[in-house]
C-alpha cells in the first residue's frame, strides 16, 4: 500500500516520504481500516517534528484521525468487518496512507449513508465542540455563546451546534471572507477582529450583558478580552491553544466574577467516560440526518495533495477542515 512516512523527524517539507509498504496488522486493541477519508490537522505538522503529545518513533505514518472500512480486527476487538468507522489512529500507522490502523476503544461505528469526508469530520472535530458545550459547558437556549476562530475546524463545528442548540452566536474571524463563513454557518453575528474591537463589539451586541459561554481554541491574546466578556456564572471553554501562546488566568478575576474555567481533552473521554462521547455521537448523527448541521469541508485532496494540505494549514489559509480521501 502506499503510505506518508516519516524516517527522520523535521519539518513535513522534508521528513515526509511517500512510500510503498506493507499493510499494517492490527494487534490488541486495534482495527485495520481501509481509509475512506481523514482530517489533516496541524498537530500532524507538529507530530511529524516529534512536538506533539504523541511522539511515535520513526517510521511512523501520520494522520491522527480517519474514517474508513474495518477489513480486519486485532484481540480483543468487537467491530464487525465491513463497518464504517471513525477513529483516533494507531500510531505509527495513521491514516496517511491507503490503510490505517484505529484504536477500537475510542472507534465510532458510522452510518453507511454518512460520505466519509463528512462522517471523519464529525467523529472528532464536531465530538469535541460537542462535549464542549452540552457536556462540560451545558450550554442553554438563549445564552450568549462568543466562539472564536469561527470559520475554523472545531470553531465552525461550534457555530453550527450553538444554532441548533438555540444559542445566540457570536463569531469571530480574521477578514470579510470568513466573517461571511461564519454568518453561513448560523451565527446570529460575526465580528472581524482585523477591523473591529471584540470586547467593545461584543458588548455593544449584547448590550452590556457579556457572554455566558467562551469557546476558545485560539488562547493566548485573545484570553484577556474573553474572561473580561464573561458574564455572571459564565464559562471559558479552553479548546486548544492555536496562537501558541498557553494562557493562564488570575484566580482573583476568576472569583469576583464568579466564572469557571473549563478544560476539554476530548481525546481522554473514550478512556474515562465513554458514554459521553457515546450521548454526543446519538445527537451528532441526528442533527446531520435532520440537515441542521454540516461539516465545512473546503478542500478534499489525495495522497499526493498531503503536504500542500499541511502548507495551507500552517499558513492559515484554511477555513473549516482539509480532508484527505486517498
Amino acid at each position: 500500500m502506499k503510505a506518508w512516512r516519516v524516517d527522520e523527524l523535521g519539518h513535513p517539507r522534508v521528513s515526509l516520504r511517500l512510500e510503498e509498504v506493507p499493510d499494517p496488522v492490527p494487534g490488541p486493541g486495534e482495527a485495520l481500516v481501509r481509509v475512506g477519508a481523514g482530517t489533516v490537522n496541524f498537530a500532524d505538522i507538529l507530530l511529524c517534528q516529534g512536538i506533539y503529545q504523541d511522539r511515535p518513533s520513526p517510521p511512523f505514518t501520520p494522520g491522527l484521525e480517519t474514517c474508513g472500512v474495518v477489513e480486519a480486527v486485532g484481540p480483543g476487538v468487537d467491530l464487525p468487518v465491513g463497518a464504517h468507522v471513525g477513529g483516533m489512529a494507531g500510531l505509527p500507522s495513521g491514516g496517511f496512507a491507503e490503510k490505517a490502523l484505529v484504536r477500537a476503544p475510542a472507534a465510532l461505528v458510522m452510518p453507511p449513508s454518512v460520505p466519509f469526508t463528512d462522517a471523519t469530520v464529525l467523529y472528532s472535530t464536531y465530538q469535541t465542540s460537542h462535549v464542549a458545550l452540552h457536556h462540560r459547558a451545558q450550554l442553554q437556549a438563549g445564552e450568549w455563546l462568543l466562539v472564536h476562530a469561527g470559520a475554523g475546524g472545531v470553531g465552525s463545528a461550534a457555530v453550527q451546534l450553538g444554532a441548533a442548540a438555540g444559542a445566540q452566536v457570536i463569531a469571530t474571524a480574521g477578514g470579510p471572507e470568513k466573517v461571511a463563513v461564519c454568518q453561513q454557518l448560523g451565527a446570529d453575528h460575526a465580528v472581524d477582529y482585523h477591523v473591529e474591537d471584540v470586547y467593545d463589539r461584543v458588548m455593544e451586541i449584547t448590550a452590556g450583558h457579556g457572554v455566558d459561554v467562551v469557546f476558545d481554541p485560539v488562547g493566548g491574546p485573545v484570553t484577556t478580552p474573553s474572561r473580561r466578556l464573561l458574564a455572571w456564572e459564565g464559562r471559558l471553554l479552553v479548546i486548544g491553544f492555536a496562537s501558541g501562546d498557553i494562557p493562564s488566568f488570575p484566580g482573583n478575576h476568576v472569583l469576583v466574577k464568579n466564572y469557571t474555567v473549563l478544560g476539554v481533552h476530548w481525546g481522554a473521554y473514550p478512556h474515562h467516560r465513554r458514554e459521553v462521547i457515546d450521548i454526543a455521537h446519538e445527537d451528532l448523527m441526528r442533527l446531520y440526518a435532520e440537515g441542521r448541521i454540516r461539516p465545512l469541508v473546503t478542500d478534499v485532496v489525495g495522497l499526493d495533495g498531503v503536504p500542500g494540505a499541511l502548507d495551507a494549514l500552517e499558513a492559515r489559509q484554511v477555513h473549516g477542515r482539509v480532508v484527505l480521501a486517498p
